[in-house]
């Protein structure tokens, strides 16, 4: 996963939650070619990965996140560029699934056609779900989709993510984006884990900005500090993971 990263502010992410939806129209359409994608984002068990590289921190002054739509469902099979319609303000998520056993990539495309993050890159079938449209002035139209074999993406509000509110262990698999229900008092920290052979990441998002809270390569287990007013947690994996507050 990749992208340009942005802070989350606790009355912003108040208005995710609240916001009614407001139906928004699905429009696909489907390109000739696409170009083969550079390996970055997520990469397959037993391949060599990079850590992910250190987000740039983006205020939201700029702009306005946190406007609801109706979810959009997007499916083909094979290579296509599917286009769908958000608010130009908001951030949202994307809940994708592949089976194949190829190459599969996908990329968030701005109006004029270039690249805004390269959300999924992997080798073999993928289950996940990815964040995107974060940066300051960011407004995604298509996702260029590299595939052999079927794909779904639904494009969801921020509002929808699963939320967690720290009183149990939160766990997952793979790629992921939670909410954190409720706020958090004084020094909190948090032990993390992860059982996967590549690059594993967890980014935090607050009102005060964005923390890295694990970039590694395969396994870990290790305690890190979590802000008071974390809003949002972004998980990059390829394993089973956990966060467990202590």
């Amino acid at each position: 996963m990749s992208g340009i990263l942005k802070w989350f502010g606790i009355a912003i992410l108040a208005l995710i939650v609240i916001a009614l939806l407001v139906p928004k129209p699905d429009n696909q359409g489907t390109a000739t070619t696409t170009p083969t994608p550079t390996p970055g984002a997520s990469v397959a068990p037993g391949e060599t990965a990079n850590p992910t590289a250190n987000p740039t921190a983006v205020t939201t002054s700029e702009r306005t996140p946190g406007l609801a739509f109706e979810p959009i469902t997007l499916s083909a099979t094979g290579d296509s560029v599917p286009r769908f319609d958000i608010p130009s303000d908001a951030a949202a998520i994307a809940v994708i699934t592949y089976t194949g056993s190829s190459n599969f990539a996908v990329f968030s495309l701005a109006n004029d056609g270039s690249n805004n993050d390269l959300l999924v890159n992997t080798i073999g079938n993928y289950s996940g779900t990815v964040l995107f449209d974060t940066n300051s002035g960011q407004h995604s139209v298509a996702f260029q989709v590299t595939a052999d074999g079927p794909w779904t993406i639904v494009i969801k509000p921020l509002s929808k993510a699963r939320s967690w509110d720290s009183s149990t262990p939160l766990t997952g698999v793979g790629d992921d984006v939670v909410r954190v229900a409720g706020a958090l008092d004084g020094l909190t920290t948090v032990r993390i884990t992860h059982d996967g052979e590549s690059n594993f990441a967890v980014f935090g998002y607050s009102g005060s900005g964005t923390d890295i809270l694990v970039n590694e390569i395969g396994a870990y287990d290790g305690e890190v500090l979590l802000a008071d007013d974390t809003l949002l947690l972004e998980v990059t994996a390829d394993g089973n993971w956990s966060v467990t507050k202590q």
